[in-house]
């Protein structure tokens, strides 16, 4: 049954974690590089078109917190491609951290600007009707990277064009680059406020579901203690939400990025795998992405270390304003 716990109102419901998503509009004068649609799919993720090798179109997954840029099995044999060195690779991904194979494809481009030299995982295919990869931060990193939401393209700018400048009207916050612990791997985060309270997040367009862990929860006055009664997720949500500590939905939050306000924004909270494999498990922390700021057009400054957050898409089509 809820309740209101200060602004908060408290269900016990289990949310499912989708993947997915973000957008927004065109530079100036800055150097375009690449510049294509892209189109939310599967399950609600940002697919955009990738050519491997001259072949394709494969549709690819955007994911800002995927570690390597990776292929579906089914693309592999169709390429021929074969293992391109004896160990296998760690893959770090909102759902898993797991071990792929190693393959290095000539050159991958997305609409006509290629990347050479590129190693990829291997992972087994999703099943009938799945994409056929995914687009890391190994790739978009390299990039100044725009999605336009109205106009729903997807574009690259050289990072060192200036391409900034015809953002800066935007909301912009601050992503800060952090490896893992153990590893030369390395992650965004931003800073973000739930109901005036900040956390640490992580940078994800491939999270359709803003979450936040327990730590956080209990910032807002969310007490883990108060639902052991739910006792742990289901059988088919533990590999995503954890097998030990309840979850559920935080209604009503009043989400902040800078001078940006979101509200009544809906977040998951639980003790998720994915906190441990970013190394979050020990402090307040939460996963922004889709769930917050998919209706808003994104440019994206890797190099610069700044998100601006541009114009909101209406139910209408039309945008709120920036």
């Amino acid at each position: 049954m809820p309740f209101g716990v200060g602004r908060v109102r408290v269900t016990g419901a289990i949310v499912a974690v989708l993947l997915a998503l973000a957008g927004t509009p065109a530079p100036a004068a800055a150097t375009l590089l690449a510049d294509q649609p892209y189109r939310i799919g599967f399950q609600g993720r940002l697919v955009t078109d990738v050519m491997i090798d001259g072949k394709g179109p494969f549709a690819f997954v955007i994911d800002t917190a995927s570690s390597r840029s990776l292929m579906f099995e089914h693309v592999r044999a169709a390429l021929g491609l074969t293992q391109s060195q004896p160990q296998p690779i760690t893959i770090y991904g909102i759902n898993d951290v797991g071990q792929a194979m190693p393959v290095a494809p000539g050159e991958v481009s997305v609409a006509g600007e290629t990347v050479h030299g590129l190693v990829m995982g291997v992972l087994p295919d999703e099943g009938p009707g799945g994409p056929d990869g995914i687009l890391g931060v190994d790739v978009l990193s390299r990039y100044f990277v725009v999605l336009d939401r109205t106009a729903m393209r997807f574009k690259l700018l050289s990072s060192d064009s200036g391409a900034e400048q015809d953002y800066s009207g935007w909301t912009h916050a601050t992503l800060t680059p952090r490896p893992l612990r153990n590893f030369p791997i390395q992650f965004w985060y931003l800073d973000t406020r739930f109901n005036d309270v900040g956390f640490h997040s992580l940078f994800d367009l491939g999270a359709s579901v803003t979450m936040m862990n327990w730590h956080a929860a209990e910032k807002l006055g969310v007490h883990q203690r108060d639902f052991k009664s739910f006792g742990p997720p289901p059988d088919q949500l533990r590999d995503v939400l954890g097998k030990d500590a309840p979850a559920v939905k935080l209604l009503g939050l009043e989400a902040r990025m800078s001078s940006r306000i979101w509200g009544d924004q809906l977040v998951l909270v639980a003790n998720a795998p994915v906190f441990n494999y970013f190394d979050l498990d020990e402090r307040p922390a939460a996963i922004v992405g889709l769930g917050l700021l998919g209706q808003n057009s994104l440019a994206i400054d890797f190099a610069g270390h700044k998100l601006y957050v541009g114009p909101t898409l209406g139910e209408d089509g039309k945008e709120k304003g920036s």
